[in-house]
């Protein structure tokens, strides 16, 4: 008796990948790579920026470390655990956040430091957290990957890692530092940085993971920022309109009538048509900061019916875009 051949041939596989097909996307998924550690070290240099030009005491060769060492430390993490870019432009504002508190605390408390103790103590928190995350690599690169928010209640573990640090920045405020030598406001300082530096060390984990949670909240925000493109365009263009045809409104008023309807700082006359832009913006957005000032019957009247139709279309106009957003849900 014949077998059947059906029974007996094993069922075809799928088709071998050709290889060219699996090198371009091994050379797709090599570029994604780079350019969110490009993205992340460019977005990271301009926070640092300025961050750097904004504060007299980080200049010249500190102000070069800052950047350089954050710029390094985000490109070896996003090499390290290559995963979502907004992952590594989390850990990026997260850098930018400590180097404004950093600065913020030398400041305060150590003043007499030498530009070179400054970036020591600077990069020793992140060289802990770069080398406790690759102590850990293999927890933190599956963190890293999972791409899922974490369920709630980890606050405690926030904690954990935070208020050491928070508590070691607050002693150092307490010190006499006036009374002080600088050699031993140097030691003092550096005391302060190891300490922080060794308990970002064993938290790592714990770091990356709420670093995770940040980057996935930051995707969602800019996901959902990105359906609303249109509806707040539309918003701002009509905006735009009420703004223009108001300043139109009080640039003729001025020319057409005697005496000036508006005080300019504090003296009275004709308003430019740049000058009514500027205030039909501001009388619109409902801020008023006081240094144009309409004089006039008339145009206080036109003010506050700009007024009106400012907070009516704040309120109609947020409300659509929200309808707008629950709408293409709903589809």
């Amino acid at each position: 008796m014949m077998s059947d051949p059906s029974r007996t041939s094993p069922k075809p596989g799928p088709p071998p990948m050709p290889k060219e097909d699996a090198r371009a996307r091994r050379l797709a998924r090599r570029r994604a790579r780079l350019h969110g550690g490009l993205s992340a070290v460019v977005f990271t240099g301009v926070l640092l920026g300025l961050i750097s030009l904004s504060i007299k005491t980080v200049a010249g060769d500190l102000a070069f470390v800052l950047l350089a060492t954050v710029a390094i430390v985000v490109y070896i993490f996003h090499r390290l655990f290559p995963g979502g870019e907004f992952f590594t432009i989390a850990l990026a504002n997260f850098i930018g956040i400590y180097a404004s508190i950093f600065v913020l605390f030398v400041e305060g408390n150590f003043k007499t430091l030498t530009p070179m103790v400054q970036a020591v103590g600077f990069v020793m928190p992140l060289a802990a957290f770069v080398g406790g995350a690759y102590w850990k690599r293999h927890a933190v690169r599956t963190i890293v990957l999972t791409d899922v928010l974490r369920p709630g209640g980890r606050f405690d573990r926030i904690f954990l890692w935070l208020l050491p640090v928070i508590a070691i920045g607050f002693l150092t405020f307490l010190m006499p530092g006036h009374d002080l030598a600088p050699a031993a406001v140097t030691k003092l300082f550096l005391l302060a940085m190891v300490a922080i530096s060794l308990v970002v060390l064993f938290v790592s984990r714990d770091i990356a993971i709420f670093l995770l949670d940040t980057g996935l909240l930051f995707e969602g925000f800019f996901q959902a920022a990105a359906r609303l493109v249109v509806p707040a365009f539309a918003f701002l263009t009509f905006y735009s309109l009420l703004v223009i045809v108001f300043a139109s409104l009080y640039t003729i008023l001025d020319r057409f009538t005697d005496p000036p309807n508006f005080v300019i700082d504090g003296r009275p006359r004709d308003i430019t048509f740049p000058e009514s832009l500027y205030f039909s913006l501001v009388t619109l957005s409902t801020v008023g900061y006081g240094d144009i000032q309409p004089h006039t019957g008339f145009s206080r009247l036109i003010a506050a019916t700009e007024i009106l139709l400012g907070i009516l279309l704040l309120l109609f106009g947020f409300s659509a875009i929200i309808s707008h957003r629950t709408d293409r849900r709903g589809g």
